[in-house]
């Protein structure tokens, strides 16, 4: 390396300081780039630091290509692709290098930031240690931040960011304790996850271990494992999810939330998919704690947050239904507004006008009532069936006027015209079907005198 820096500085002796420079701030370390920074050096086109700001971008990112926005495809052109030799590149062509380090660079780094952003994890990270010696801990996860905290290199489902697992888990009144290895060996049981149900519809189940490669082991294994300290260690686990109280999510399903639990709830809710941001919204209107102005709110914006949550899972989860998506989001908001009708801290008013509107939808108000659909409180309701079936109910229901009459007649008008055109049709091919039969019929009955 020194023969390098000295024959560089043979070479331009007058340029000896910014020389010695690119030869400090030469990125490979083994002054790989210091002939040619001297080249551009002495060309004079840039000062030394400008030199080696691009030699660091250009080791970065020699040989790479511009990539192309998300979602596009196109060809690459050639000054869109860093070329592996530098020596490729001559005095002349420095600012043109320079333009297209400093796009990959900032791509480079749109993309950084956006991956970051995927991963970032907002809001505190709650956990209680419960085990606690030299080669073990033992964490008791309170929330989904900690979960993904600590949860990090495993397969488990409720350590991803921007699922909603651990909520539905949390909603069914599940507690999570994570076994972790303090000095790791590269097995999977550096960590353990523990779920223990206290839902009365999942407690049949027991409790479940499940290593970081998300397979199912039972405490004898962790036994075989840990020592023979596990037992003990599981019922201090048993005893501290005993004392813990219901999550917000269960209390909410449950009915006995209480006005800041609503709060929480709602603004926690933006990564549920369809059904289940359906299903919140139904249960947060079944709580007799939820104020007027949130109910209100919920009316306002029900329909867009079940939009906004239909958009964020992926369409194939919804193929195969007989029912549409939008029919079915039809269906499920007036769940909202019959639960809405019935509750407690209506207004007058609002509850005539919530009337008027289920009796819109044919629903039989007097027969709205909350229930208890699995672990969570949901609304019931009959339909009503008038006289007539569908076709008699809409024109019944339906008022017309003189242009809509018109435009109906216009309509019917086209059909026919339609239609006779059609029998049009058929006739001739029938008259055309008939005299070939005949034709051949006569042909036969002559070769037959013959």
């Amino acid at each position: 390396m020194s023969t390098r820096l000295d024959t560089a500085l043979q070479k331009h002796p007058e340029h000896e300081e910014g020389i010695r420079l690119l030869a400090e701030r030469d990125p490979s370390g083994k002054l790989k780039y210091l002939d040619w920074g001297a080249k551009i050096l002495v060309s004079g086109q840039a000062l030394a630091s400008e030199v080696a700001d691009v030699l660091d971008l250009y080791h970065r990112f020699a040989g790479r290509a511009l990539e192309p926005p998300p979602g596009r495809r196109r060809l690459l052109k050639r000054n869109e692709r860093v070329h592996p030799d530098i020596h490729t590149y001559a005095p002349g062509d420095l600012a043109k290098l320079r333009d297209l380090l400093v796009k990959m660079r900032r791509a480079a780094d749109k993309k950084r930031r956006k991956r970051e952003r995927l991963y970032k994890i907002d809001g505190a990270v709650e956990a209680d240690t419960v085990y606690d010696s030299d080669d073990l801990i033992v964490r008791h996860i309170k929330n989904k931040q900690a979960s993904v905290h600590y949860g990090l290199n495993t397969k488990w489902c409720i350590a991803m960011l921007r699922d909603g697992y651990f909520e539905e888990y949390e909603a069914h009144n599940a507690t999570f304790f994570f076994f972790e290895r303090k000095t790791p060996i590269g097995n999977e049981y550096d960590k353990v996850a523990l779920m223990i149900p206290r839902s009365s519809d999942h407690r049949d189940r027991g409790p479940t271990a499940f290593t970081t490669l998300d397979q199912p082991v039972d405490m004898l294994n962790l036994a075989h494992v840990h020592g023979p300290r596990v037992f003990d260690i599981f019922r201090q686990v048993w005893e501290c999810s005993m004392r813990y109280p219901g999550s917000t999510l269960f209390q909410v399903y449950s009915g006995t939330a209480s006005e800041e639990q609503l709060q929480y709830s709602i603004a926690t809710g933006k990564n549920l998919d369809f059904y289940e941001t359906n299903a919140l919204l139904e249960s947060v209107c079944c709580n007799d704690a939820a104020p007027w102005p949130m109910l209100q709110k919920i009316e306002r914006n029900a329909y867009a947050l079940s939009i906004a949550a239909g958009k964020r899972k992926s369409r194939q989860r919804y193929r195969g239904y007989r029912m549409s998506l939008v029919e079915q989001r039809a269906k499920e908001l007036v769940r909202v507004t019959a639960a809405l009708a019935i509750h407690p801290r209506t207004p007058p008013d609002e509850r005539e006008r919530l009337v008027k509107e289920l009796r819109r939808r044919h629903v039989r108000v007097d027969a709205i009532r909350r229930v208890k659909d699995g672990s969570r409180v949901a609304i019931a309701y009959d339909n009503r069936r008038p006289i007539g079936g569908r076709r008699g109910r809409l024109f019944r229901r339906q008022r017309f006027t003189v242009k809509s009459l018109r435009e109906r007649a216009a309509m019917f008008d086209r059909t026919a015209k339609r239609m006779r055109k059609k029998a049009k049709t058929l006739e001739r091919k029938l008259a055309a079907k008939k005299r070939r039969k005949e034709k051949a019929l006569k042909a036969k009955t002559k070769r037959g005198t013959r």
